[in-house]
């Protein structure tokens, strides 16, 4: 009997301790050549084991494990999936007339899936709406709360926020009328589970001051559009915001209308703006003014290193602009063509062509600057088709200068960063979203391959891949 008790102990202690149970996971990618976004380092010969929806280790590919799907990458280029923090889903969902008024429980997966068409065939796995019409907000938050694999992860700010004016606003902004009605609207926005907000430029500096400051009490992330002349971004960094959209809108923290607009005019001998794509190429050519004068020159290269210094983030929407100035391979308008009309609307001569192509050049000159300096750049497409678009800027961004880990540290981990999503995803890592891109071939070997087609993992799932043209 002892000798029976004894054996029957010893069985106990090796089965609990003398071997080591299998573990399964749900999905193995092995022979991956990792990128890491944060160190921006490339990790040759590892597996990543998911379980679920999340990441459970990365290894060295001759660990030994279990997994229920293994798939063999032999030595594919896997990124984190990207991340467009400048959307609109008044672009996908329909604008003005087009929009519907409100968003029904039965047309949840229509519209979901609407908008992942435009956005997961081409890695975008994460996307910030910065703009919509509140009637849409009891739909969208609930997207918010129910991330699932079948479409992008999708974090939303409510109305982009104005102050109360005589015209009716457009349909994706929110009017307020006092410093008062900004507080009241952010805690209520707070208490709806948003936690991002957008200033757009017609935000006067009253309300725009309680706004920045509410937010920061709740410890929300905001975001501001800051142009035109009525508020600058050094104005805007000393009310407290960090988070700036569109590199474009740099130049007008020094491009003055009332002290340069004449002198402008006459200098560039531009057309009557009479479409908004003209309006944009304007906007591009006030770079060509800038670089005309040493004293705007200084200006705006202080105005970026107090940005550094101020450790502030910055969109890009490059696709957009390289469209206007014919650098982009697919185009895209910035007016609202109907029937995905996306001809560029522009009444230049060849030579006015060419001088905003050279505009173009400068501004992704001072983009670099900017980056170099410290600005931390991250990836806002404000397009129709920004998952398509977003591809488009990783290869614009290439074409000024980036290095390949900088696009793609800048397309990943850097908008979640920004956006303060960093501790669930941007990274491939333990226990972060298991949202993955995994290129056919590699932009290392190559710049041209960030269009090449690409395996995107959405939540651990599989979706089936896209490809695209390349010019």
């Amino acid at each position: 009997m002892k000798l029976f008790t004894e054996t029957l102990a010893f069985t106990v202690l090796f089965f609990l301790f003398g071997c080591n149970p299998t573990i399964k996971y749900d999905l193995a990618l092995q022979n991956a050549l990792v990128f890491d976004a944060k160190e921006k380092q490339l990790l040759p010969n590892k597996t990543i084991l998911i379980n679920g929806d999340k990441i459970e280790s990365i290894v060295s590919a001759d660990y030994s494990f279990s997994a229920r799907k293994k798939i063999d990458l032999n030595g594919k280029l896997v990124t984190p999936g990207f991340v467009d923090t400048h959307i609109h889903l008044t672009d996908i969902l329909g604008n003005y007339e087009d929009a519907p008024d409100s968003i029904s429980v039965d047309s949840f997966e229509t519209y979901r899936q609407r908008i992942a068409d435009v956005y997961l065939p081409y890695g975008t796995t994460t996307i910030l709406e910065v703009g919509q019409p509140e009637k849409w907000l009891p739909a969208t938050t609930e997207w918010q709360k129910n991330q699932s694999p079948d479409f992008p992860n999708l974090f939303v700010s409510g109305g982009a926020l104005i102050s109360d004016e005589t015209r009716n606003p457009y349909i994706g902004h929110l009017e307020l009328a006092a410093p008062a009605d900004a507080e009241r609207k952010i805690q209520e926005y707070y208490e709806m589970g948003i936690r991002h907000i957008k200033l757009y430029w017609r935000l006067r500096p009253a309300e725009m001051k309680a706004v920045v400051k509410k937010a920061a009490a709740l410890d929300m992330y905001v975001c501001g559009h800051i142009d035109q002349n009525v508020v600058s971004i050094d104005s805007a960094m000393d009310y407290g915001v960090r988070h700036f959209e569109h590199f474009l809108t740099t130049a007008f923290s020094v491009f003055n209308y009332e002290e340069h607009l004449t002198d402008f005019r006459k200098t560039l001998d531009l057309p009557v703006i009479k479409t908004q794509d003209e309006m944009v190429a304007m906007m591009l050519q006030t770079f060509s003014y800038i670089e005309k004068y040493k004293g705007l020159q200084m200006e705006l290269e202080s105005l970026i290193d107090q940005m550094a210094a101020n450790k502030t983030t910055m969109s890009t929407t490059i696709h957009l602009v390289g469209s206007i100035a014919e650098k982009t391979f697919f185009t895209t308008s910035a007016g609202d063509p109907k029937g995905g009309n996306e001809i560029i609307e522009l009444n230049y001569s060849a030579d006015q062509k060419a001088d905003l192509a050279k505009a173009y050049q400068t501004m992704m000159k001072y983009l670099k600057m900017a980056h170099d300096k410290g600005v931390l750049i991250r990836i806002g497409t404000d397009c129709r088709q920004g998952g398509k678009a977003l591809l488009s800027e990783m290869k614009l961004l290439q074409e000024a200068g980036f290095s390949i880990e900088d696009v793609l540290q800048i397309a990943t981990y850097n908008g979640a960063k920004a956006i303060q999503l960093d501790h669930q995803l941007g990274l491939i890592e333990r226990g972060k979203r298991a949202d993955l891109v995994i290129f056919d071939e590699s932009p290392f070997d190559d710049p041209k391959n960030f269009l090449s087609g690409k395996t995107v993992i959405k939540g651990g799932q599989i979706l089936t891949k896209r490809r695209l043209p390349v010019r």
